[in-house]
């Protein structure tokens, strides 16, 4: 353990963050919507946030959005490194999934048909559609409402373009027979403007289950979106739809080979609004989503269907930004939110599935009410929320925050310190509320799963982020943490139940230094420490990243990449024993190689290698991580 933490400090020395530097024609102060709702620089929000610009994501090209995150500080992406149609849950400062909120510019997106968490799949999101990723660790609640607790994570697609037409056309191959294809287009004609993507994605994949001469595990994947705008000086609004598809094989579990295939498939639509006047703006965001997951089992030679779940969402919210004056600013909104929830089930020695619950028979629904200020006097910044939750089964319930912070411009430097305390929660989910009977009974008394967290911040660097440093310590504690316990011990049937606590501490570190235009260097490094050894489970301690980028000839561009992950505890059900079995997983240390090579103008090349030293290590017990693995891909931009 001693010679790993060593190891992972000593390239945490030499570089962190997997934030690049901009290059010299584009040193530009970034800026961040998703830390106040509007557009701040980076350096001034109160909270350090983290940042993914386009730029930024060119070095994990030939990646998908689960490996990507999984290299940002304090992000643990457990199902990462096994095969592709593995779930990826993720694991942030010692918290779940139930604990991270998804936006797609801006808003959120849900699948609520998960049983203990909202969280869409990351499996289904096609990473050539995005454009940049904003990251904002921390209670966030007051901004965002159920799930916020941990982290939001913003998902910004490709912008439209200034252009009648203009867009790109790629392709890619790669191991265990991987290939896929992706176009987009988009526009501005007048004051109208389009923008349309769209990606298809197969493979052979390798046997999900570990264990000798068990049958490959393939996927396939579909993602299609289209937005539509129209807009004038003040006013602007667009309309925007997407559909996402997932079609993969998958096994029995740890060291069981298995024949089942799941069918999972997300529908959304939207509409979102902005006028601007003297000093400020008022925003409409809407979203309807819809989802679909289908598992299927082999039986007499044909797939069957097992069960099934379906799922709305529908998300809308009015908020409005005024500049009282230099030195105080608000946020103040109100926000709208409604979940359905059906599922069906196979019978026992039953032919065709039926319903056991069904989408008109189940419905949560939210109305909050909330408000975010800042107060600036020089170098003294103090931001105050609140948000009031009105919640169809639990009634009212309310959190805040308290944010003051100093900054300093010291011409293109900047100094930040800060302190933040805020409340969060999580609400029940349908599967929770409403249960899928006969093994899980409902309960319509759940409280929402709360949490109050301590936050020190320290940022310092240039505005430009050619060099930063990064520091975070926090601390959480969470009450009434939803668990699943058996209430019926002759038919085993169970219920979930507002019973847990826990606390949890941690430090983030992370440092970035853009040498000169051929070198940049960065890293970081995360520790998380839960007091509830059962909350612990794949759980790593510590982890590590760190990159070495260097452009040695024109248009030329080598990203190297490290991570570490500590040991942690995992465990399996022995279906030999019927036992559950506990172990712990060593620590393993991956590298990555990521090339871009730019042909002529238009034309891009990039080569992707995983794991390029061939390391075997255990991701989760009982299944198979990926070994070396390449992909190449060519982008031709008209």
């Amino acid at each position: 353990m001693k010679k790993n933490l060593i190891f992972a400090g000593m390239l945490f020395v030499t570089g962190i963050s997997q934030l690049s530097a901009q290059e010299k024609e584009e040193k530009l102060i970034p800026e961040v919507t998703i830390a106040a709702k509007v557009k701040q620089q980076l350096h001034k929000t109160g909270k350090n946030v983290q940042l993914l610009t386009s730029k930024d994501l060119e070095k994990f090209k030939g990646q998908n959005a689960a490996e990507i995150l999984n290299q940002v500080s304090g992000y643990q992406i457990t199902g990462n490194f096994n095969n592709g149609p593995e779930p990826k849950s993720l694991k942030i400062r010692g918290g779940k999934l139930a604990n991270v909120l998804i936006l797609v510019d801006g808003i959120p997106l849900k699948d609520v048909t998960g049983n203990d968490y909202n969280a869409t799949d990351l499996r289904l999101f096609a990473s050539e559609n995005i454009e940049s990723i904003e990251i904002l660790n921390g209670a966030s609640s007051v901004l965002y409402g159920s799930n916020a607790t941990v982290s939001v994570i913003n998902f910004k697609t490709k912008k439209s373009s200034q252009q009648a037409l203009e867009g790109r056309i790629g392709a890619r191959i790669g191991s265990f027979g991987t290939f896929g294809q992706n176009l987009s287009a988009q526009g501005k004609i007048n004051q109208w403007n389009y923008q349309f993507s769209g990606s298809n994605e197969k493979s052979d994949g390798i046997s999900a289950a570990l264990g000798e001469n068990f049958d490959k595990d393939g996927f396939e994947k579909q993602n299609a979106n289209a937005t539509v705008g129209y807009s004038t000086q003040n006013f602007n609004v667009n309309v925007n739809a997407g559909y996402q598809h997932h079609y993969y094989d998958f096994d029995n579990g740890a060291f069981e080979d298995g024949k089942y295939k799941g069918n999972d498939t997300q529908k959304f639509s939207g509409l979102n609004a902005q006028y601007s006047y003297d000093k400020g703006n008022i925003t409409f965001n809407s979203r309807i989503s819809a989802n679909e997951r289908i598992v299927r089992n082999l039986n007499n030679n044909t797939y069957q269907d097992q069960y099934s779940y379906q799922g709305q969402n529908i998300f809308a919210e009015l908020y409005n930004q005024t500049q009282f004056s230099e030195h105080i600013n608000l946020v103040a909104g109100i926000q709208y939110e409604s979940q359905n929830l059906g599922s069906k089930s196979l019978p026992w020695g039953g032919t065709s599935m039926q319903n056991v619950l069904t989408l008109g028979e189940t419905e949560i629904r939210n109305f909050d009410v909330f408000a975010n200020a800042n107060l600036a006097y020089q170098i003294f910044h103090l931001d105050l929320g609140a948000r009031l939750n009105n919640h169809s089964k639990y009634d009212n319930h309310f959190v805040y925050s308290i944010n003051p912070f100093i900054l300093t411009d010291l011409d293109e430097n900047f100094l930040k310190i800060g302190y933040s305390y805020a409340t969060a929660f999580i609400a029940p989910t349908l599967y929770q509320s409403y249960g899928s009977l006969p093994y899980v009974l409902p309960n319509f008394d759940l409280k929402p799963e709360t949490n109050a967290s301590h936050e020190l911040d320290f940022s310092f660097g240039k505005k430009d982020r050619t060099f930063v440093v990064n520091a975070s310590v926090f601390s959480r504690k969470e009450k009434d943490v939803f668990v699943y316990n058996i209430v019926d011990f002759n038919t085993y049937a169970g219920k979930f139940l507002n019973v847990d606590s826990n606390k949890v501490k941690g430090v983030e570190l992370g440092v970035q230094y853009h040498f000169n235009e051929k070198v940049n260097v960065g890293g970081n490094f995360s520790f998380a420490e839960k007091d509830n050894p059962a909350t612990r489970l794949r759980s790593p301690k510590q982890r590590a990243n760190a990159f070495l980028e260097i452009l040695p000839i024109k248009n030329n561009r080598i990203n190297i990449s490290y991570q570490y992950t500590s040991k942690r505890n995992d465990a399996y059900y022995d279906s030999s024993s019927f036992s559950t079995k506990n172990v712990e997983l060593e620590a393993f240390h991956l590298f990555n190689l990521n090339i871009n090579q730019k042909i002529t103008k238009s034309l891009d090349t990039y080569l992707n290698v995983g794991n390029v030293l061939n390391t075997s290590y255990t991701d989760v017990i009982g299944f198979t991580t990926k070994p070396r693995n390449i992909t190449l891909g060519v982008e031709y931009k008209f």
